[in-house]
């Protein structure tokens, strides 16, 4: 194959192709030997990181998965930045690697929710968790409402993956869609169909994926105030018709899905509530960044890494065995961590199976009585020979 001329047909210039080959060294795709790529590019909170580690744990040995939200979120990561992550997904497919690219779409108001409290005490309360845990749940819902129409409401199969030909509806029967576009696999799950996810990437990656929930917000600091406010909330009813006549929704959910969901919104319906303008909310974030106290990115809230070792993968084994047994992961797969288990079990080996002890060296006896050997018939003649020799002298 020859890259450069894959290469030229993106149009690219040398410039451009050393950016796009310092990006895929900064985020560990420079190894030629990777053969295997998938894109987990998606939005936030929408279940992406139960898909990267759930990918990690059941295929690392086959697939390198890349988790990415957005050029943002490269910048911060990488420091890589004047790019795209579409120009990064064809380059690596133009370099001959296999690439598959994986987005997931959320109810709106489960999303908008989930992103909320992802960024509540840092960003929106600009606090620490164990003083945010402490506030009135009425606080956090006026605060929700007011920026509820300006947050979670992209869709990178739409907004980002643009020249992937949409179907004039989502398969239902199937619950996901696939197509291929120069030759990259796009992927498109939802999240209400995630107890399908095993039996869907499995028939697609063509190997076992074993689907293993990671990173809810139900199990972060916030649980406690998380759960407190979803049963509290009531959602205005100028915000369920926004839902209601939103294309995505109507998109992504049949007729029949629609209609559950609208009556379950309809049954916490209040009043009518006018949040923040666009120039308003534009404002409102500013001031947010301004005074932002944590302005870092959690890189360690995967369950699995993906690190390729041997004792990452021995227990990253034992991790797929149990779950598929039905036992959830007590701890996240760590290089560190699966050293120290390694080292232990080798020691716990060497005390219960202890090594024969080795052979003693040979002495000079031994040696001298291998080299003799049997006598044989014709050494038997010779010595009675002798001896008769010596006895009868006369």
């Amino acid at each position: 194959m020859d890259i450069h001329q894959n290469l030229n047909t993106l149009g690219l210039d040398e410039t451009r192709i050393e950016l796009l080959k310092n990006a895929n060294s900064k985020i560990g795709l420079s190894d030629t030997k990777i053969k295997n790529i998938v894109f987990v590019y998606t939005p936030p909170k929408v279940g992406s990181t139960t898909l990267v580690s759930s990918i990690r744990l059941s295929a690392s040995y086959k697939f390198k998965v890349v988790h990415v939200h957005d050029e943002e979120m490269l910048f911060v990561l990488t420091g890589v930045t004047g790019m795209t992550i579409t120009e990064l997904i064809k380059y690596n497919k133009y370099i001959g690697r296999n690439v598959y690219v994986i987005d997931v779409y959320r109810e709106p108001l489960e999303r908008k929710m989930s992103e909320f409290f992802d960024k509540l005490s840092p960003f929106h309360f600009n606090n620490t968790a164990d003083k945010v845990n402490k506030y009135n749940v009425n606080r956090l819902i006026a605060r929700f409402n007011n920026i509820f129409t300006h947050i979670a409401n992209s869709d990178h199969y739409f907004d980002k993956l643009t020249e992937v030909m949409k179907p004039n509806v989502f398969d239902f029967e199937k619950k996901y869609l696939i197509q291929k576009v120069f030759d990259i696999s796009y992927i498109k799950l939802r999240l209400r169909d995630s107890e399908h996810w095993g039996k869907i990437l499995s028939g697609i990656l063509g190997t076992e994926i074993t689907i293993i929930n990671d990173y809810e917000t139900d199990k972060t600091p916030l649980k406690e105030l998380y759960q407190r406010f979803k049963a509290a909330y009531q959602i205005p009813c100028n915000y369920i018709m926004q839902i209601e006549h939103c294309p995505y929704f109507k998109y992504y959910l049949s007729h029949d899905e629609q209609t559950a969901y609208i009556s379950k919104l309809r049954a916490k319906e209040s009043a009518q509530v006018i949040g923040y303008s666009q120039s308003e909310y534009n404002i409102y974030i500013n001031i947010c960044l301004e005074n932002q106290w944590n302005t870092s990115i959690d890189t360690n809230h995967y369950l699995d890494e993906g690190c390729t070792c041997r004792a990452c993968t021995k227990q990253r084994r034992l991790i797929v065995v149990k779950a598929r047994r039905g036992e959830l992961p007590k701890e996240k797969l760590t290089h560190d961590s699966a050293i120290q288990k390694w080292r232990v079990a080798q020691a716990n080996s060497a005390i219960h199976q202890p090594r024969p002890p080795p052979n003693p060296a040979p002495n000079s006896i031994g040696i001298r009585k291998k080299l003799q050997g049997k006598p044989t018939a014709l050494k038997h003649g010779l010595m009675d020979n002798i001896l008769e020799t010596r006895v009868n002298r006369w």
